[in-house]
């Protein structure tokens, strides 16, 4: 089932997910959209004047502008996934780019380890982000507790890039240079959809032969 909420409701839903993983619950699955633009700011950053409305995000990161992605979060138990928080990050982008290669492009995952200094997420594939040809095409951050974590990600389907523009004040031509979308690789929001689900599928499988 997807969602279609404002901002503050979607951040807020990952949160209480990941609360109640911390307390003991989970695993939680969701797909989201969002009911206009709206630009997630990662928890330590700093609010800026914008156009559009801005939320913080539980997890940490840049910047990142809302309204033409697909969103989703995985919350769930860090036993099942790896002692560290790279590890457990580094499994689920690998399920979440076996999911994504289906559909035709060939993809790869950043490596990059570097500070990090742009106030946008968009400008630079962190470390374990998934990129097609060295720009970035899904944006992810991970927040890890006591007992749990959070991941929550945005597939661009497509970008009004002149709308970007005027939202983040960065030039079309600058964006165009940093990102791709799916629809420029020819995938369907439909197909891009279905992605996600599957990638669900396979975190499911993943946890069932953990535990065999």
């Amino acid at each position: 089932m997807i969602e279609v909420l404002d901002g503050y409701e979607n951040m807020q839903k990952d949160y209480e997910n990941f609360l109640r993983v911390e307390e003991g619950g989970g695993p939680f699955f969701r797909i989201y959209l969002w009911k206009k633009p709206v630009i997630s700011l990662g928890f330590h950053q700093e609010p800026r004047d914008f156009p559009v409305d801005v939320v913080k995000r539980p997890t940490g990161g840049g910047a990142l502008l809302h309204g033409w992605d697909i969103s989703f979060s995985v919350v769930d138990a860090k036993e099942m996934w790896g002692k560290s928080p790279k590890k457990i990050y580094l499994r689920l982008m690998g399920l979440l780019k076996e999911s994504l290669e289906r559909l035709g492009p060939s993809l790869g995952i950043s490596n990059y380890e570097g500070t990090y200094g742009e106030y946008f997420c968009l400008f630079q594939p962190t470390f374990g982000e998934i990129t097609h040809r060295g720009k970035k095409l899904v944006a992810c951050a991970m927040r890890v507790g006591k007992r749990g974590f959070l991941l929550h990600g945005s597939l661009f389907w497509t970008l009004d890039y002149l709308r970007a523009e005027q939202i983040m004040g960065i030039p079309s031509e600058r964006l165009r240079d940093r990102m791709i979308t799916f629809e420029e690789l020819s995938v369907s929001w439909e197909e891009l959809l279905k992605a996600v689900e599957d990638f669900f599928t396979r975190v499911m499988l993943c946890k069932a032969s953990y535990s065999l």
